[in-house]
């Protein structure tokens, strides 16, 4: 699609506004694997938790549960739980076997993935600490805070891959500035767009913008921090965002540190050694 190139983001959200989007194979293996394990007693909170994993199949039932019920009869739907509730488990299944399989030999696509997909769980333990009223919210908010970066690796992955190779040859210091570089929009500004296209509930977007609200605030640190430690425990902005995330939540740093996936404990404790010696510096900001 190097033709595509002078697109802005408005051109952009356009083309991806209506694409139809797939689903991973892991997705409907574990779906299976759930029917068979759980039987009658398959519940709707199964099948929610699955949509964590798939941050592409969540915004197709997002989407679909607050386009297709009529509107005066329910609220926006906010939660995957919620998702799945408004349009059952039959529907789920339905469309998640009829959805076509991601391309998962696509490497920049199954890391932008796999951290949106941290991310969530990030925001939902970041919820939980905080006493949230539904951490699912700000869970699903963090899922899908850089969909359009998730759906350029999908379908037009030269694009991102431009704004990677402008990060790392230097001539950009943030993420924001090499996609602003290379194609001409940084791609939260296209996740609003689409976010508007798509009709999302006001409050996921509210979430996903980063408003200066505690809510927002804990969903736009989870996203912070998933990309941070996705660089590896020593990336030097991670004991910040301990910090603040133990400030914001009224947790213990250890309780923070010690909850974070894909860390081993010698990893956890010299973060934690980290976080301690910075709990009183301001967080750092996005990289």
């Amino acid at each position: 699609m190097t033709w595509h190139k002078w697109w802005g983001a408005s051109q952009w959200a356009a083309y991806l506004e209506h694409i139809d989007l797939p689903a991973k194979a892991a997705t409907k293996w574990a779906l299976h694997e759930l029917e068979e394990s759980r039987g009658d007693l398959l519940a709707p909170k199964d099948l929610a938790d699955l949509m964590l994993d798939d941050p592409l199949f969540s915004l197709r039932l997002l989407k679909e549960a607050n386009h297709h019920l009529p509107r005066h009869l329910a609220r926006d739907i906010t939660t995957p739980l919620g998702a799945v509730l408004a349009l059952g488990m039959r529907f789920y299944s339905e469309h998640l076997l009829a959805a076509q399989d991601a391309d998962e030999t696509n490497a920049g696509f199954v890391v932008c993935e796999w951290r949106a997909v941290l991310a969530a769980r990030i925001a939902y333990l970041f919820g939980s600490y905080h006493h949230d009223l539904d951490p699912g919210e700000l869970a699903l908010a963090a899922l899908l805070s850089n969909m359009a970066e998730i759906e350029l690796w999908a379908f037009a992955p030269e694009l991102p891959q431009a704004a990677l190779d402008m990060l790392k040859s230097g001539r950009a210091q943030r993420s924001d500035q090499a996609q602003q570089l290379a194609c001409g929009f940084a791609f939260k500004e296209l996740t609003l767009m689409l976010c508007e296209r798509w009709q999302l509930p006001n409050l996921i977007v509210q979430l996903i913008r980063g408003d200066e609200n505690m809510r927002a605030r804990l969903a736009r640190l989870a996203v912070d921090t998933a990309r941070h430690l996705g660089n590896g425990p020593d990336d030097p902005a991670l004991p910040h965002d301990i910090a603040e995330a133990a400030r914001l939540t009224g947790a213990s740093l250890a309780g923070v540190v010690q909850s974070l996936p894909i860390l081993s404990d010698a990893e956890k404790a010299g973060l934690l050694a980290a976080a301690e010696a910075c709990r009183h510096e301001p967080a750092t900001g996005s990289r």
